[in-house]
């Protein structure tokens, strides 16, 4: 593994970030910002996306919900606005001629998802995604152009699984989303209209079109077709309406659902009006964010201003987007009668407006714990009256009986998490410092008899339940209470126990701060005692890495990020700067990548871990805030200010989610189209010189259109384990795959091919089957998946190292005859006209960063990628390797159970206001932290509210100043 110096290490930001970090719309925005006042809605736009780009589709929100989009130019998925929930697949997907059209590039702000396609005909779509504002339903505009001489059938599947959720329906990570054993059915209604009704709820879904469509009903849907004639354009709007019944039962009679059809045709008669309201209401609410006053917020947020740093600003203001689009105002009192709640005293009647911990997929109705202390700060600055409200409910419930409270049920849901204490602590200490309401800690908790403060003293002290006899710290359990795929990280863990310790410490302040002397005495006292047994898990024979103590008594150093960002932040003050230095050290060598990081190390012994959040190919959002937080509180201002802004990379894809993962970007990535799905049979062959092999035969992609997670698609013709090579097709949905015992050698150019041909799979090198397997079944087509030479487009950790040439795939089994004439042949004419040849690669150009598709004549970038020389008579060739290779961030898929909305990116806003600009009050006492010490950025950071007096920080070449 690479390593990073220091001296690299602080300067590739600053070289990368202001050019690729904060885009031209953005920065015009915060240029042209009125004094005081942040930039609008609009500059946090993300970058038009190529498809490839794109591992989770984006998602929209409206204050009440999400819906997200799919691989399709028009297609939504996960529509869960409460009550309201699909059953999961994709719905609205919208063909020419028959064929489902592939998104080309995709563009997220948070009121719209924008997508572009270009059929192989050259018709232009392009499609823009909203939900009307704070109302249940959705608005689709498509714009069609039909360069053409024949006109062209424009058709959009109307089949969404909406269903009502029963009252006793379950809400927590997952949504009590319809599954079998119901019937979803279409009914015309006069007019261009379509009402989808469920037969074991209330819900119904309506559709409206203009201009009117040729409608057409199925069992569980309907389909709208429209012609757009040769050489014209067309505009096609789409209302989704949802409600239920007006006898709150199934729909018996079509009428039961008129009220919802008239609603959905009223909007579609003021579709224009309707259709803007969205940007215009989300502008609203943005501005009235950071206007003390208004009329919606409890508080409001500091702007930052006068910089010149466009980088650190676009990180700011996405991080409190991210916040803004996990905003629900539909759980409150209100709308308990729609969310079915039982009614009478002392029933669960819900929260005005709560902040839940992510949406479409999952979590959309509940609030983490772990995940809400990340952006408690800002939300606190933002809405005290609401954190206030939160936390008060928290603390009547047992915290101890799962990790998060759903605000349908008001119940605590899932199981406990280790991280309980710590994020429950925290929240309700940011809570008192940020809003200076000091009083709270004398309110008594009704359930409980309690103070706030008694009930602080508890939490801090409940790791003293959790300590095994005969030991001195806490066992935080098994895999999942803590990070659920880290087998090896369990028990007595660095991070918890250091918690431990600084929970005490605050409690300690507060107690001595009410005046309490005895008890701040005593929990100073166990703090200290309790630190020297949490130092002792730290072994500098591990380089910068903590151990965990197992239950047995043995030690295990596990390279994940999390005792560096919760153990070394909470007790920097306590730690050597050997300790510190080596900590920093491991971090720079082999957590960063890109601008991203892991949160595992490649070096550990559990590596390599999938899933993003917390393993080797990516990052939950908010460890890298924490992390170069970490290095703040180390005193390492320059390389804090250089990891946020590395970091700020990932806002290039939109706003901060539950994870990203660590995208290597190499490889020529080729659009799907429908050529390259063949069914019956397939070749996919290329020329390949090998550098070196993986260690595991799946591992080194050469060709690869595989794709997995929602089922086994594609095909992909693999190498790895010294040179075996491995072809594998998904059959009737189910991969089946072959592998040769015999290997290519990492020297000279060798030809692989793999074939199917209905009954067999086989495997040829050099000329020769060198392996085969009999199989039959139709391939599983990997729609909208592309394919990608010289890596994977599900997992870009399978990349090939090594040069490869003429890429082909063919849609028919070449004959043994054939292959072995290509592989004889001189010149790469042999096999390049046949007319089942639907890809061909043949990287004839020798320079540049494109090449070019000979069977379309697309031109495709190149990427992470050098040219070399091919073998004699074959010109050029693509040449990859781990030095061509370049890492950047992107939402991790929803596969790897991901949401793309998730409250925790709010963790770089709050780290910004309370580290780079030092704004860390305690009660109703402002104070900076480490005033003196220069933060390399020039700021101010205006309307920063305590108590109802507003601050001004400003950041200079002399530290910091408030005023």
């Amino acid at each position: 593994m690479s390593q990073v110096n220091r001296r690299s290490f602080l300067t590739w930001p600053a070289v990368v970030g202001a050019a690729a970090f904060s885009t031209p719309l953005f920065k015009a925005g915060l240029a042209a910002a009125a004094a005081g006042r942040p930039p609008k809605l609009d500059s946090l736009t993300s970058d038009w996306l190529p498809a490839r780009e794109v591992k989770h589709f984006p998602a929209v929100s409206n204050f009440w919900g999400a819906v997200g989009s799919s691989g399709n130019v028009l297609g939504i998925r996960n529509f869960t606005l409460p009550p309201y929930v699909d059953g999961g697949g994709d719905s609205c997907v919208l063909s020419v001629g028959g064929v489902p059209v592939t998104t080309g590039a995709y563009r997220w702000s948070a009121y719209e998802i924008a997508r572009r396609a270009t059929t192989a005909s050259g018709v232009l779509i392009q499609t823009a995604t909203r939900l009307a504002f704070e109302r249940n339903e959705l608005l689709l505009r498509i714009t069609v152009s039909n360069p053409t001489a024949a006109p062209i059938a424009v058709s959009v599947n109307a089949n969404p699984r909406i269903a009502k959720a029963a009252p006793s329906a379950t809400w927590g990570w997952d949504a009590p989303r319809p599954g079998g054993g119901r019937t979803f059915t279409a009914h015309k209604v006069s007019g261009s209209s379509l009402l989808i009704s469920d037969s074991a709820s209330s819900g119904v879904t309506a559709f409206a079109f203009a201009p009117a469509p040729t409608l057409t009903t199925a069992s569980a849907g309907g389909s709208a077709q429209w012609s757009v004639a040769a050489g014209q354009s067309a505009t096609i709007d789409i209302v989704m309406e949802v409600g239920e019944t007006s006898t709150g039962k199934p729909l018996a009679d079509i009428n039961d659902g008129k009220g919802v059809v008239d609603a959905c045709n009223a909007t579609l008669g003021a579709f224009g009006a309707v259709f803007n309201t969205p940007r215009k209401s989300w502008e609203k609410r943005w501005q009235d964010a950071f206007t003390p006053g208004n009329g919606h917020y409890s508080g409001s947020l500091p702007v930052l201003t006068d910089t010149r740093d466009t980088v650190i600003a676009r990180l700011y203001y996405m991080s409190i987007l991210s916040v803004l689009a996990c905003e629900r105002t539909n759980l409150g009192p209100e709308f308990s009668t729609v969310l079915g709640r039982p009614t009478g005293p002392g029933t669960f009647q819900g929260c005005d407006r709560v902040y839940v911990t992510g949406a479409p997929e999952n979590a959309m109705t509940v609030t983490y714990f772990w995940d809400t202390s990340y952006s408690s700060i800002v939300q606190t600055l933002l809405d005290p009256r609401t954190v206030k409200t939160v936390a008060t409910y928290w603390l009547t419930k047992d915290i101890y009986a799962g990790y998060a409270i759903d605000w349908v049920s008001g119940k605590t849901v899932g199981p406990w998490y280790s991280a309980n204490d710590l994020t429950v602590f925290t929240t309700i200490l940011n809570y008192v410092n940020y809003s200076g309401d000091v009083s709270f800690l004398d309110t008594t908790i009704s359930s409980s008899g309690k103070t706030v403060l008694e009930h602080l003293k508890a939490i801090a002290t409940n790791w003293q339940r959790l300590v095994p006899q005969g030991q001195s710290l806490a066992d935080y359990g098994e895999n999942h209470n803590l990070l659920e795929v880290l087998p090896k990280y369990v028990h007595q863990v660095a991070s918890f126990n250091a918690a431990n310790v600084w929970m005490m410490q605050k409690a300690a302040g507060l107690f001595d701060r009410a005046g309490d002397k005895a008890t701040a005495k005593d929990l100073a006292d166990r703090a200290e005692a309790l630190l020297s047994e949490v130092l002792k898990l730290y072994d500098k024979a591990n380089k910068g890495v903590w151990n965990c103590r197992h239950n047995d008594g043995t030690t295990v150093a596990v390279r994940h990020v999390l005792d560096f960002a919760i153990a070394g932040n909470l007790l920097a003050p306590s730690l050597a700067q050997e300790q510190k230095t080596a900590m920093k050290q491991f971090v720079t060598d082999e957590l960063l990548a890109g601008d991203w990081m892991r949160a595992l190390s490649h070096a550990d012994s559990m590596a390599p871990v999938a899933r993003t959040d917390h393993g080797t190919s990516g990052a939950y959002d908010a460890w890298p805030s924490l992390t170069a937080q970490t290095f703040a509180r180390f005193g390492d201002y320059p390389a804090f200010l250089s990891l946020l802004r590395r970091f700020a990379g990932a806002t290039r894809q939109g706003p901060f989610s539950q994870s990203h993962e660590i995208v290597q970007s190499a490889g020529v990535s080729v659009t799907d189209r429908p050529a390259l799905n063949t069914a019956g049979a397939v070749t996919v062959s290329a020329w390949i010189s090998p550098l070196s092999w993986p260690t595991r035969v799946w591992q080194g992609s050469i060709i690869a259109k595989d794709s997995w997670g929602s089922g086994d698609a594609g095909y992909v013709l693999r190498g790895g384990a010294d040179g075996q090579i491995s072809f594998v097709l998904a059959l009737d949905g189910r991969f089946t795959d072959v592998q040769t015992t015999t290997t290519v050698p990492t020297s000279g150019w060798h030809h692989v091919a793999g074939v199917y041909d209905g009954e067999e799979l086989q495997i040829f090198i050099d000329g020769t089957v060198q392996a085969t397997r009999p199989a039959t079944g139709k391939i599983t087509p990997s729609t909208g998946t592309p394919v990608i030479v010289g890596n994977n487009p599900t997992d870009s950790d399978r990349r090939f190292s090594g040069s490869i040439d003429e890429a082909r795939v063919y849609s028919r089994a070449l004959s043994a005859t054939e292959i072995t004439a290509q592989y004889e042949a001189t010149t790469p004419a042999t096999g390049a006209t046949d007319s089942s040849l639907v890809l061909r690669l043949p990287f004839d150009e020798g320079k540049g960063t494109r090449t070019t598709e000979s069977i379309t004549a697309q031109a495709v970038t190149i990427e992470g990628a050098t040219w070399s020389s091919s073998r004699t008579g074959f010109g050029t060739a693509l040449a990859l390797s781990d030095a061509t290779i370049e890492y950047h961030a992107v939402i991790a898929p929803a596969s790897q159970l991901q949401v793309f909305n998730n409250c925790a990116g709010g963790n770089f806003a709050d780290v910004i206001i309370s580290d780079l600009f030092g704004y860390s009050p305690e009660g109703a006492t402002a104070r900076l932290r480490s005033a003196t010490m220069p933060r390399g950025i020039t700021a101010t950071l205006s309307g920063v509210v305590l108590q109802g007096k507003s601050q001004t920080i400003t950041s200079g070449p002399n530290g910091l100043s408030l005023a």
